[in-house]
This record gives C-alpha cells, structure tokens and sequence, in this order.
C-alpha cells in the first residue's frame, strides 16, 4: 500500500482491483414479475385439479377471467392506436413549426399530444391492474398432476415398495405392489403389531444418559417446543451429518442456508404465508407495533433457500459444473442444505402426534435438484432412490407411497412418501417425502435454462425431497431398537461425538441385503418406473437377451462367411485389445477358445463340412462370438430399453388367450 501511494500508482491498482472484485462477486438483482403456465381459457381444467386436491377454487375469479381478457385484448389494441398517432403527431409538429405555417393547427396538435399522454398513462396503469389481477388469479391455481397420480384422500395413496432393513427381524409377508394401502395394511396385520410399551418417550426418560424434555419447553416456548439432552441431542447430531454424508456421495453439493426468508419467496415456491389461514408460518419482525403481515417468516423448509439460491439465473443444459458459485453451474443442478424447519401446525393434538412426531422446530436435511423439464421425471425416482439408501442404513422398516391428489402441495407435480414402521405408535409415520414441481417454482423464481439445439431460454424444472427428518428418524430407531440404553445402528458410528467405543451406546450390525435380495429390489424399481409387472419384465429381459446374442451372432456369421472376413476380424481386436487393454488379453484368448469349441460342435450338429472351407466357417462363427461377447453392455442396454414394452405386449397377448 505504501509502495503504490509513495510511487502515484494507486489510482491505477485499487479501481484495477475493484473490477476484478465485482467480477467476482454476483451482483444483486431483483426478482422479476412471476410467471404462471396455466393460460386464462384453461379455468376449467385449473378448477378440475383444485377440486381433485381438494383446494379452494376461486369460482367467480375464474367466470370474469374471460372477459376480462377480453378487455386487456381491446386496451392493447387501443393503446397500440393511439401509440402510434402520437407517433404521427410527434414526427408532424416539428415539421409544422419548422415551417411556420398554420399556427392554430400546431397548437390542436400539441394539445392532442398532451391528451394522448394523459391518456396513454391511465390506460397504460388500467393495462397493468388488470394483467397484475390475471396473474393473482391464475397463481393461486396448482400446479398440474401426473397421469398417474391416485385421486382421492390420502387413503387412496398405493404403496409401491416395502424394505425391511431391521437387524434380526422375521420375514414379512409377501405383498404384491402396487396395491392399496387398505390391502397392504390387512396383509401385514398379523406381521406388524402395536408394541405400546415401546413409546418413545417413555423409553427416553428410562434412559440414564440421554432424555427429552417436554416440560422445560412448556416454560421457554411453549407446547411442543422439546429440549433433547445428552446422548439423543448427541443422535440429532449424527443424523445430520449422516443425511449430509449420503447426499454427498450422491453428488448433492453442500450449501449452509439461511432460516429466515422473505414471505414472497416462500409465496413463490408454493407456500402461502400471507393467507388468511396461513396457520403454519412464523412471521419475523423487529418492530413491535407492527400489524399487517410482515415481511419476513421463519423458513417452513430449507427447500425455500435453496430455490432462492438458483432464482433468477439461466443456466447451460449440459456441461462441466462448478460447486463454488451456483452461478457456473450447469444442469442437473444437486443441492443439499441442513436447516431447522419451523411449523406453527395449529390444530388438536392427541397420542399420534405426541412427543417428537409434531413439533414447532426440528432440524431437518432437504435435497434440491434442477433439471431440463425432460429429466425432472427420472431427478424423482434418483432422489427416491436417495432417500431409500439413506432410510436403509439406519436399519428401519419402510414403505414408499405414492401419494394421492389430496395430498398434493400447490407446486407438487406428484409426490413420493416414505413411511417408517413405528412399533410404540403402532402405526406407519412419513420420514421423508420427495415432489416434482415441474416449471412451477421456476416460473415465479426465473429459473431457465439454455436450450442446446435452439439457444432459447427455456423454464427449467425443480423437485425437492427430505433426507432427514430428524426427530422422527430419532422417533422411529428408538421404538425400533432402544431398551434400557440407547441401541443405534453401526452406520451412525462414524458420526457419533462420544466417538467409536462410546460405552452409552449398543451398536448393531446390520445385516447385508443377499444378491437376490438387492436384485428384487432393482426388478421392483425398474417395474415401478416403467409401469410394467416384474415376472413378465424379468421374462421379456431374459428372452432379449438371448436374441440379442443369437441373431447377431448368426447374421455376423453368415456376413463374415459370405466375405470371407472371420480371420481378419480376429486379428483387429487381437490387435486392439493388445494396445488399448493388455491385461483383458487372457479374456479374449478364453473367448476364442469357447467361441472355436461352439463352432466345431455347431457344425457337428448341423452336418457342415468344414473341412470343405478350412477356417471360412468355423473362424467366421468363432469371430461372431467374440463380437457378441463385446457387445455384451450393448445388448443388455438394448434388452433393458425394450423389455417394458415386450413385457406389456406379452401380458396383452396371455390375457387375449
């Protein structure tokens, strides 16, 4: 510093400086005017899912929607008129005074002129009351709903998975999924009974070196507001960084958000904190005397923050993706953020929501993903998928829902629940739930993205999903596995602050899923996203997969036979496997020795004189085979792409017969 002002050189460093740090450092801009994807002639479809959700539907807005259109329609076409003879006026009036002539006709125009801009600004203003009621009309309608969404109450919700991952637990009945949650229910009855004395807050308080305490919340807050103290806030800890962990390894980048939040932008994602009924925010404000709504709140979910985070920029389709600046990131965009989530929750409270199941404040680990709108089906079954692993480790039995038309947020597109089993509840309770909100956030946040083939910015997609709800994943492992002391499963071990021997805790191994285990699982997953039954998908794979192998090897065969290529063939991926991976050179020495042993036995079969054509046949056959055995990850992409669709043909052909 000295040197530069000794030597008159820092008027040139320090606005060099400056420049290089608002390169940096992004700039604040404020949100545009949201934006809405149902059009006005859509009412009657907007009312159809309003109903199906069983949310309030503005009827007399949606009636006086048309005609209102119609009259923005004629002001525009007015303004525009009168736009352009203030135009013509404008460009005529300097003309006119130029050449001095008609004195009375050049004060007619300047005073037209002056009336037009009276007028042009009260139609202007009139133009933007009206498309600002259009817009508040149409934002308060939902978001649209999967085909495949369960309509209905929450009743009507189908189960599609079932894991139990409890160390030492009995097989469950065998359920076939999907079904109804009244059919899965009456098939585990037997399987699953109500253990009362396992509740978990009787089993805290028995504990010597951990506890909940209800009471003292009463005297600080109020009503559920608990204190967790000794080794279970220590377990509120090591699911955190456990939830934290599994996003990581998952590709979700870590992000520290803020808890308190603007009321648009919790409006914006879907919320409704200045409704009437809004029973659910906390409103934030430094000044007592204040009446109206205020404009801040305690943030519902970290999910707020984060859509924030990525509001209002545009950002590339594909391409390398920073984790240091949201602003360089490319799409999909993987987020992760550990929050408290703060829930008035008003409302009776009776024994299925007592102690840690509802409560006011809990911490909580939300995902965040953004997408391109043809990705954001396939983002929902990865944060699944997700959130499965997560509730695996921990060794607990669950469920997965997917959920019906009532239990639809306003921006939820459809929504997965996943549910534990509960023992001293005796009952299912949701740990995570993972939505789709397709363009519905990223319309009111602008969110886009840079379309590859046409360069246009395009609304991109946002889904979220809880990792971790904390306090009933702390609910769910107590009435699960604790007795006396605290029992949690070895996954928590790495996160544990009491470190490895901690002798307060019993750790339990989990056992592994066996390989037929995680295969069914995969089946059932990949049944589940393709809509087709897992016998016939497993019997459509293993018939494509052997025609994958015997007609190209039979074609190849017969080509390579006809030009009399087989030895050449061999020769080039000898050669090829040599210089690019030596080491598999053992395999393919293997291959031609199985290829060469099933082509003399073929021939044998079939009668063919190979004698007759020294190594035309039995090379080409040979070379086929090992071509074949290459293609292997081809064929078994090609076997899984069209196994759901053969699958479905072959069940419409049984049922025909």
């Amino acid at each position: 510093m000295a040197f530069l002002l000794r030597h008159g050189r820092w008027g040139v460093a320090c606005p060099r400086f400056v420049r290089a740090y608002a390169q940096r450092v992004a700039q604040y801009r404020p949100l545009p005017d949201p934006s809405v994807a149902w059009r006005a002639d859509e009412a009657e479809e907007a009312r159809r899912v309003a109903l199906q959700r069983h949310m309030p539907f503005a009827e007399a807005d949606a009636v006086a929607l048309p005609a209102m259109h119609a009259s923005l329609a004629h002001m525009r076409a007015e303004r525009t008129k009168l736009e352009n003879e203030q135009q013509h006026i404008g460009a005529t009036i300097p003309r006119l005074a130029q050449s001095q002539g008609d004195p009375e006709r050049l004060m007619q125009l300047r005073g037209r002129a002056r009336e037009l801009r009276t007028v042009l600004r009260e139609l202007s203003q009139r133009i933007d009351d009206a498309s600002a009621r259009s817009l508040e009309i149409r934002s308060a309608w939902p978001n649209r709903m999967h085909p495949d969404v369960p309509i209905g109450p929450e009743s009507a919700s189908r189960v599609v998975v079932v894991h139990d991952a409890r160390a030492g637990a009995s097989a469950l009945p065998g359920v076939s999924l999907p079904c109804s949650q009244h059919e899965f229910d009456a098939c585990m009855e037997q399987a699953l009974v109500p253990r009362p004395e396992r509740d978990h807050l009787s089993l805290a308080h028995a504990m010597p070196d951990g506890g909940v305490d209800m009471a003292a919340g009463l005297t600080t807050t109020g009503p559920s507001w608990p204190y967790l103290i000794g080794t279970l806030s220590m377990l509120e800890h090591a699911l955190c960084q456990y939830a934290l962990h599994v996003a990581q390894k998952h590709g979700f980048v870590p992000v520290s958000v803020p808890d308190v939040v603007k009321t648009d932008i919790a409006e914006r994602c879907g919320f409704r904190p200045r409704d009437e009924a809004a029973a659910q925010t906390y409103f934030v404000d430094t000044r007592r005397d204040v009446s109206d709504a205020a404009g801040l709140c305690l943030a519902g979910t970290a999910e707020i923050p984060l859509a924030a985070l990525v509001a209002k920029h545009t950002y590339d389709a594909r391409g390398p993706s920073g984790t240091g600046d949201v602003r360089h990131m490319a799409l999909p965009i993987r987020l992760t953020a550990l929050g408290h989530a703060f829930r008035a929750e008003a409302g009776a409270r009776g024994a299925d929501t007592r102690g840690l199941y509802r409560i006011h404040q809990f911490s909580k680990v939300e995902l965040f993903a953004v997408t391109t709108p043809d990705e954001s089906d396939r983002m929902l079954e990865s944060l699944r998928e997700v959130q499965q692993d997560m509730v695996e480790g921990l060794g607990l039995l669950y469920r997965v829902l997917d959920m019906s038309s009532e239990e639809l947020g306003a921006s939820a597109y459809r929504k997965y629940d996943i549910e534990a089993w509960m023992p001293g509840r005796g009952a299912w309770g949701e740990i995570c739930s993972a939505s789709n909100c397709t363009d519905y956030q990223a319309r009111r946040l602008a969110i886009k993205y840079r379309d590859a083939e046409s360069g246009k910015n395009t609304y991109a997609h946002t889904l979220n999903a809880t990792a971790a709800a904390i306090p009933r994943l702390q609910l769910a492992l107590l009435e699960t596995y604790a007795s006396t002391r605290l029992a949690l499963p070895s996954t928590l071990r790495p996160f544990w602050l009491g470190g490895p021997k901690d002798p307060r805790v019993e750790w339990i191994d989990l056992r592994a899923p066996s390989t037929i285990a995680r295969a069914h699982a995969q089946l059932r997953a990949i049944a589940q996203r393709t809509g087709a039954k897992p016998a016939p998908l497993l019997l459509a794979f293993a018939i494509l997969h052997e025609l994958t192998a015997l007609v190209p090897l039979f074609v190849l065969a017969f080509v390579l036979t006809t030009l009399g290529a087989g030895d050449a063939i061999l020769r080039s991926i000898d050669a090829a496997i040599q210089h690019v991976a030596p080491s598999e050179h053992d395999r393919l020495s293997a291959w031609i020795d199985r290829g060469s042993h099933m082509a003399r036995r073929l021939s044998h079969r079939l009668g063919t004189d190979a004698s007759a054509s020294p190594a035309a046949w039995l090379t080409s056959l040979t070379a086929s085979y090992v071509v074949v055995k290459l293609l292997l990850p081809v064929r078994i992409a090609a076997s899984l792409a069209l196994a759901p669709v053969t699958a479905r043909a072959m069940v419409r052909c049984w049922r025909r017969t």
